[in-house]
């Protein structure tokens, strides 16, 4: 008696069985890939937002007056809800002299400084958040 080739069902059971589990232990960690990546892109996302706040105060900061007061124009444009500055005066060995303080509108009383500590926060959801530091000197 000749024997037939091919596989049989228990055969084509085992096979399909063990190539659920191949697939299942490679597809999990591409699952975290993924969440990752998602991840990283909405802290860049924080992090590009709070560089265009930097640049803005910085901008704005050209006008002696308004560096002095540590003030933003925010009437014609707040800034976002996520988002947080705050301003340190220094001297000209970048040693604290006073604490922090939110940035807030025009007109503050003056504090003059040489320099200025600039902190923008920017909180995110799920994420960390975006913090950049930056010594900005008086125009």
């Amino acid at each position: 008696m000749k024997r037939a080739h091919g596989f049989s069902l228990i055969e084509a059971m085992i096979a399909i069985a063990i190539l659920g589990i191949l697939l299942a232990a490679i597809l999990q960690p591409l699952g975290g890939l993924f969440r990752m990546s998602s991840s990283s892109r909405d802290l860049l996302e924080r992090t590009t937002q709070a560089q265009q706040v930097v640049e803005r105060v910085m901008r704005e900061w050209q006008d002696p007056s308004k560096f002095d007061q540590a003030c933003l124009d925010l009437g014609t444009n707040p800034l976002p809800s996520n988002v947080t500055v705050r301003s340190r005066p220094l001297d000209l060995q970048a040693q604290p002299l006073a604490g922090y303080a939110d940035v807030a509108s025009c007109p503050q009383p003056p504090s003059p400084a040489a320099l200025r500590r600039l902190t923008v926060v920017v909180s995110g959801g799920d994420g960390p958040d975006a913090e950049i530091v930056v010594d900005v000197v008086k125009p």
